[in-house]
């Protein structure tokens, strides 16, 4: 908004400046006034010649001064009609679609970074359940061992208990048998003994 109303001041200075040089450069094409003659019979030559002001090389004459301002504001709606109007309103309408694109990419930045927090915090969260997984796996992996030490240990000793129980009746069974053999053998050296003394 502020650069449309430095760029219309500095377009209206322009264009009085303009007028001012156009002024300026004109005024010795009106000298044709001055050059009418002191024979003249009228007309409109005689009629502007009297309205001239000045002599020499700067002779101002208001009529042709007025006509040349018509023109120029005459000129100056034309262009205002054909230029001037269409030029601001493309001006404007690039304004707009600026205004729109920066709007456009500031809501575009203000959604990435939401997506960025969006992903940070995911991320975050993933770390985090990484790391309960791990804690609990580790404690698992702890309990599971300890759990298989002690079957591993709960099933040594019973199989130590059996053992014992099977060596010791083994052992009782063994004995048994060797005292029944050692009867027997007791026996049958004794009846040997015997029975050459009898036999």
């Amino acid at each position: 908004m502020i650069v449309e109303v430095r760029i219309r001041r500095t377009l209206r200075t322009a264009f009085f400046m303009l007028a001012a040089l156009l002024a300026l450069a004109a005024a010795p094409h009106i000298s044709w006034a001055a050059e009418s003659g002191h024979g003249s019979t009228g007309g409109l030559k005689e009629w502007l010649a009297g309205y001239t002001l000045g002599s020499g090389a700067l002779i101002i004459n208001p009529a042709v001064m007025l006509i040349q301002w018509i023109n120029f504001i005459v000129i100056l709606i034309v262009l205002n009609k054909i230029i001037y109007k269409p030029l601001w309103r493309v001006i404007n309408e690039r304004n707009g679609q600026i205004k729109g694109d920066l709007a456009a990419s500031e809501r575009d930045r203000s959604e990435t970074l939401g997506y960025i927090n969006q992903y940070e915090d995911s991320l975050a969260e993933i770390q985090r359940e990484n790391t309960e997984a791990m804690v609990a796996l580790q404690q698992l992996m702890a309990e599971s061992g300890r759990k298989l030490i002690d079957e591993i240990h709960e099933k040594t000793s019973k199989q130590m208990e059996e053992a014992r129980a099977s060596i010791s009746s083994q052992a009782t069974a063994a004995s048994d048998e060797l005292k029944g053999n050692a009867e027997e053998f007791a026996s049958q050296i004794a009846n040997r003994l015997a029975g050459r003394q009898i036999a």
